[in-house]
C-alpha cells in the first residue's frame, strides 16, 4: 500500500518550515522509498547520551545517498525528564525557559527572552554551534536546527534530517479529516465508528492542548467522551469536523502518541524505529486496532511494530553531544558489538515501561 499523498504533503510542509528547500525533493524520495523513521527522541536542542548513541548506531546503516530521518516528539512539557528546554551537558544544564513555562508544551512554543540571554552567556565553544535566536519565533524550529547541526558535525554526515513528528501528523489530519471516506474521519465524526473506537480505547489520550492557570502555562490530555473531545477544562465538538480542523490549525492542538502512531505505523506502515518502551506499547496498540472494522483494509496484524533501536556508549565515551562538540573529538569503534551497547543499560532494559494503560504526556 503506497504512502498517502496527504502524509507526503505534510512531510513536504515541515521541510519547508525548516528551510530544507535545497534537498527537499531528495528527502521526500528517500522517505517514500525506504519508509523508515526514527521515533525514539523527544524534541530537544541537545540530546542525551543514549539518544545520541541511538542516532549514531541507526545512521550507520544508511547509505550516504539516502537520508536518516528523525521524527522528534514535541508533545511533552518542558518539565519532561528529557529536559527539552535546556542545553544539557555532563556537568551542568542551562535552562532556556522562564519558570512560568516549565509545564508548558514544547509543541509550537516560541522563543522567549530568557533563551536569547542564556545562549549569549554560554561559552563560545558551545554557543557558536547554535543557530541565531529571535524572540517570538518558533522554538521547535530553532531546537531542531541546533540538534541537526551539532550531530551532523560530530558524525560528519550531512544526510541526518530532524523533523517535528507532531507537526507532520497535525498537517496530515487537517487534510484527511475533510474526507468522509477516510478512516480517521470515521473515527472522529461517524457515531458508529467512534463508539467502536471508544469501546476498545476507553479514555485514550488522542490530543494535548495548552491551558493557562494564572501566569503559568500547562498542557491537558484530550480524549473522546461521547460526541466531544474533552480535557479537564476544554471541549471540542465532534458534531462539526471544522471545529477539530480549526483547532489543529489555530489552537496548538497537538496529536498525542496514539494518534501519531495510528497515522505513521498502522495506516501508512512506516517502520518506526523506537526505544525500549515503544516496542512494548506498539504491539498493545496493534492488538486493539486490529479489532476495528473501519481499519480492516490496512492489515494491522501484519505491521512490524517491534523495531528496537537503543544503546549506550561505554563509560568513557558516553558523553552528551554538547561535550563532544566542545572538545572537538568523537571516537567510537564502529565494530563494537550491539551487546556492548546494551550492557551499560541492562538494569533499565529489564524493567517494564508500559502496562497497557498509558496515560502520560510522552514516551520513553
Amino acid at each position: 500500500m503506497p504512502i498517502e499523498k496527504e502524509l507526503l504533503d505534510a512531510f513536504d510542509k515541515e521541510l519547508d518550515r525548516l528551510d530544507a528547500d535545497g534537498h527537499k525533493t531528495d528527502i521526500l524520495k528517500s522517505l517514500n522509498k525506504r519508509r523508515i523513521l526514527q521515533t525514539s527522541p523527544h524534541l530537544v536542542a541537545t540530546e542525551s547520551p543514549r539518544m545520541f548513541c541511538i542516532n549514531w548506531l541507526s545512521s550507520l546503516g544508511v547509505d550516504k545517498n539516502e537520508y536518516y530521518v528523525v521524527g522528534m516528539y514535541s508533545g511533552i512539557p518542558f518539565s519532561n525528564s528529557y529536559r527539552p528546554g535546556r542545553i544539557n551537558n555532563k556537568n551542568s544544564t542551562v535552562n532556556l525557559f522562564p519558570s512560568n513555562m516549565q509545564d508548558g508544551m514544547v509543541y509550537r512554543s516560541i522563543i522567549p527572552k530568557k533563551l536569547i540571554k542564556s545562549v549569549d552567556e554560554l561559552p563560545i565553544d558551545i554557543a557558536r554551534f547554535l543557530p541565531r535566536a529571535k524572540e517570538g519565533e518558533s522554538y521547535t524550529k530553532w531546537a531542531l536546527t541546533a540538534c541537526q547541526h551539532i550531530e551532523r558535525k560530530i558524525l560528519k554526515k550531512n544526510n541526518l534530517i530532524y523533523l517535528d513528528v507532531n507537526e507532520i501528523v497535525s498537517e496530515y489530519l487537517i487534510q484527511v479529516l475533510r474526507k468522509d471516506t477516510h478512516p480517521l474521519h470515521k473515527m472522529f465524526f461517524d457515531p458508529s465508528s467512534r463508539r467502536e473506537f471508544t469501546r476498545i480505547f476507553r479514555g485514550e489520550t488522542l490530543f494535548y492542548i495548552p491551558t493557562t492557570s494564572g501566569k503559568y502555562e500547562k498542557m491537558e490530555n484530550m480524549s473522546i467522551v461521547k460526541n466531544v473531545l474533552k480535557s479537564k477544562t476544554q471541549e471540542i465538538s465532534l458534531e462539526d469536523k471544522n471545529e477539530l480542523i480549526n483547532a489543529l490549525k489555530n489552537d496548538r492542538l497537538c496529536p498525542a502518541m496514539m494518534t501519531t502512531f495510528i497515522v505513521l505505523t498502522f495506516i501508512n506502515q512506516f517502520k518506526c524505529l523506537g526505544s525500549f518502551a515503544q516496542v512494548e506499547y506498539l504491539p498493545v496498540y496493534q492488538k486493539k486496532l486490529a479489532k476495528l472494522k473501519f481499519l480492516k483494509e490496512y492489515d494491522i496484524e501484519q505491521v512490524p511494530t517491534s523495531n528496537l533501536t537503543t544503546g549506550t556508549f561505554p563509560e568513557k565515551s558516553n558523553l552528551y553531544p554538547i561535550d563532544i562538540i566542545a572538545e572537538g573529538k568523537f571516537e567510537v569503534n564502529e565494530k563494537i558489538l550491539f551487546g556492548e551497547l546494551l550492557l551499560p543499560m541492562k538494569s533499565v532494559l529489564l524493567k517494564s515501561y508500559f502496562t497497557g494503560n498509558i496515560r502520560t504526556n510522552g514516551k520513553k
